[in-house]
């Protein structure tokens, strides 16, 4: 697959030293929906507003379609759908016009798909005939989502892109970003919900103070991280009776037991046949447990 975005040590430094991104270097290829994980203030908002050039960076460079990201960002930007962390349009805009507006920055709007994409969000036209400003935090993220999409982009760099949604709305929003991929897209999504992240993206990038920790596909972030054993004893017990180097003891509550397994899982075994059970369990190690262990590491 070809490279739709890279950063060669891409580096942004605040006033007062404060780190923003530092050495950013990651591929994006085309056809994939790639996570870029992080707590808030990680960096993640600045490394998009650096690949949209709306800040420049300290040092280092980046690439778009194989573009300068600072030499060539009109051309960029007619082939790129952004969805922002917070949407604030003119306040006497209507959720029409937002729409009509967007689309004249690009030559290939496409109404007829407007059209389906606002069926598909539950826009109704009484809904177009209101203000943004006056849009619940929900009705705003969808009228977003539909101005990113409306010109058929190569591309969509998105903050935050579920945040608001409910449920339902976030169902519908994972299903269009996957069939986009399959069409041929390419998302680059910042967000601090695993969940999301774990549900549609294929590969993912994980930064902390500004930092890059790891990327890799999502599949391979879950291989490699320490499976969780979760047990439930008939009766209350004592944390050294269980301390083993097989395993590293997260939580003791009573007779409830949460640990990751570190070792091997004979040895859990044999400590644990000298205990009366109620329960245990070895459920697949999720994205939230991978990206706390990095916190955890960097706490450390």
């Amino acid at each position: 697959m070809g490279k739709i975005i890279e950063t060669f040590g891409l580096t942004k430094y605040y006033a007062k030293g404060i780190i923003g991104v530092e050495d950013l270097t990651l591929t994006v290829r085309a056809g994939e929906i790639f996570g870029f994980l992080g707590a808030n203030g990680a960096g993640k908002t600045t490394t998009i507003r650096l690949l949209l050039n709306l800040i420049f960076p300290t040092s280092g460079r980046g690439q778009i379609f194989g573009k300068d990201i600072s030499k060539k960002r009109l051309t960029i930007s007619k082939d790129t759908g952004y969805i922002p962390g917070s949407i604030k349009p003119h306040p006497h805009m209507t959720g029409e016009n937002f729409l009509k507006y967007m689309g004249k920055f690009f030559l290939r709007a496409d109404f007829a798909y407007r059209q389906k994409l606002l069926d598909r969000f539950d826009f109704a036209s009484s809904d177009l005939q209101r203000r943004v400003k006056d849009y619940s935090s929900g009705m705003a993220r969808k009228i977003a989502i539909i101005q990113a999409f409306q010109h058929r982009p190569r591309l969509l760099i998105m903050d935050e892109p579920a945040e608001g949604l409910d449920p339902v709305m976030q169902h519908r929003f994972y299903e269009l970003l996957k069939e986009y991929r399959d069409n041929g897209g390419t998302v680059f999504i910042s967000s601090h919900h695993l969940r999301e992240v774990e549900q549609v993206c294929d590969s993912a990038a994980i930064i902390r103070g500004g930092r890059l920790a790891t990327v890799e596909k999502v599949k391979d972030l879950k291989a490699h991280m320490a499976r969780p054993v979760h047990v439930r004893f008939k009766r209350k017990v004592k944390r050294p009776d269980l301390e083993s180097k097989a395993w590293e003891i997260v939580s003791l509550q009573d007779n409830v037991l949460h640990a990751r397994l570190t070792g091997d899982i004979n040895d859990v075994i044999g400590l644990l046949s000298g205990f009366d059970i109620e329960d245990i369990s070895r459920p697949d190690p999720s994205l939230e447990d991978i990206f706390l262990s990095y916190y955890r590491e960097e706490e450390e």
